[in-house]
């Protein structure tokens, strides 16, 4: 593993990116408990099943995410966030009252809920987003990761902008053409945010870490851009109906995604270690699921049942690609944030490795419980019971990663601790 391209000495302190990590694995536990109350996962737009999927796409994917840029940031770009602690506390604090406050409302039917987690979102991604624009226009390094999260940045713009309007529209019973503000919500904000945030950073953490040959240069180059170039594509096609341009721009998305997953499943053959483990795993199965989330989607355009597979394909993209690419991102990046925080105080004896941060056999047990969980939200199209186990599932990764999390940080204060006393 190599680190001579990051800047290391500008990270912020360890304490920043954890305690986003440290809070998310609870949002997926309360996923599942109000899980509990919905009827059939295939009817996403019920009170339960909306509160549930905004704890894991904003209690969950969206927390690791602003924990991570906290650290990408001043590492990886080379540019510090202004202020990275009031910024971490002004985005944690409204992100974690925001999002129960939206889940509570869509639950309970509360408008004031509502009005509440639109006030509380939007202060927490204001900070976020100003904070990273400030951070990425002061960045000398002008790379591919560099545009990806850039681009990332300005599609979660508008994609809060659209959640907001989609809430005060429930919240005030406003004439708002739902369909076409919700599908443009989604799209900026999967398609958009997470799909480029993952394809930015992955182009530094899949080298580093899973040891494998650089993105080739035409694929770092033109990924993002054409990522975007879809989505804008699809936008302008959704709200002015004009369907030969959204069935273009939607091919273009996934031709596009599916490079990228077989681009990144062939670097992994070619690494340099042979010796697989539990977080290459979860990378293998986050770009099979994103394969498979682009045969549906394209299934939606072709068949006739295009609701059914619409949403598999939103499923998939969500548990079985972003949540698998982040658990594996997580097991290095955390073991890596602790081994170079007590490393670079200037004591080399005593510190532990990154595999004795967590247990190799507990990454392990995670992946399959993953992998099960997954299995269990396709079988809960087909099959009523199955939910449970999802809901089971999903609770016990929560749980799972959440202990994971906690060992990280007692061996990072006992080690802190013992060579302060050096």
């Amino acid at each position: 593993m190599s680190t001579a391209s990051l800047s290391t000495e500008q990270a912020p302190p360890i304490s920043v990116p954890l305690r986003f990590f440290a809070i998310a694995p609870l949002f997926l536990i309360l996923a599942a408990l109000i899980a509990m109350m919905g009827d059939s996962i295939a009817d996403a737009h019920t009170p339960a099943l909306l509160a549930a999927t905004h704890c894991v796409t904003l209690g969950f994917i969206g927390m690791i995410m602003f924990g991570a840029m906290q650290q990408i940031l001043p590492v990886v770009i080379g540019s510090p966030m202004p202020s990275s602690r009031l910024v971490a506390w002004f985005s944690l604090l409204p992100l974690i009252f925001g999002t129960l406050s939206l889940s509570g409302g869509f639950l309970l039917s509360n408008s004031a809920l509502l009005h509440l987690a639109s006030v509380l979102l939007g202060l927490a991604f204001l900070v976020f987003i100003v904070a990273s624009l400030i951070s990425l226009a002061r960045a000398a390094t002008r790379n591919a990761t560099a545009t990806a999260i850039l681009l990332a940045v300005l599609a979660l713009t508008a994609a809060v902008v659209l959640g907001i309007v989609l809430a005060q529209g429930y919240a005030s019973g406003l004439q708002l053409d739902y369909r076409k503000l919700a599908a443009a919500h989604i799209s900026l904000a999967l398609g958009g945010w997470v799909m480029l945030l993952i394809v930015g950073v992955s182009y530094q953490v899949v080298p580093m870490f899973q040891l494998t040959p650089n993105y080739p240069k035409w694929l770092s180059a033109a990924l993002a851009p054409a990522l975007f170039a879809a989505l804008l594509l699809y936008l302008a096609s959704n709200f002015f109906e004009v369907l030969p341009l959204g069935f273009v721009a939607e091919g273009l998305f996934w031709l596009c995604a599916s490079c990228f997953a077989l681009v990144t499943l062939n670097l992994q053959f070619q690494r340099r270690r042979r010796v697989t483990d539990a977080t290459l795993n979860f990378f293998r199965l986050g770009m099979i699921s994103l394969l498979c989330a682009a045969l549906c989607a394209v299934a939606a355009l072709l068949a006739p049942a295009q609701e059914y597979f619409r949403t598999l394909s939103v499923v998939i993209f969500i548990l079985g690609f972003a949540l698998s690419v982040i658990h594996g991102m997580l097991y290095k990046i955390i073991p890596f944030l602790v081994w170079f925080h007590l490393f670079r105080g200037g004591v080399k004896k005593g510190v532990p490795n990154m595999k004795e941060v967590i247990p190799e056999p507990w990454m392990w047990r995670h992946l399959w419980l993953h992998i099960t969980t997954l299995l269990a939200a396709l079988m809960a199209f087909f099959w009523d019971a199955a939910a449970w186990l999802l809901i089971v599932g999903l609770s016990l990764q929560g749980m799972l990663l959440s202990f994971a999390i906690f060992i990280s940080i007692m061996v990072y204060r006992r080690t802190y601790q013992r060579l302060a006393k050096v």
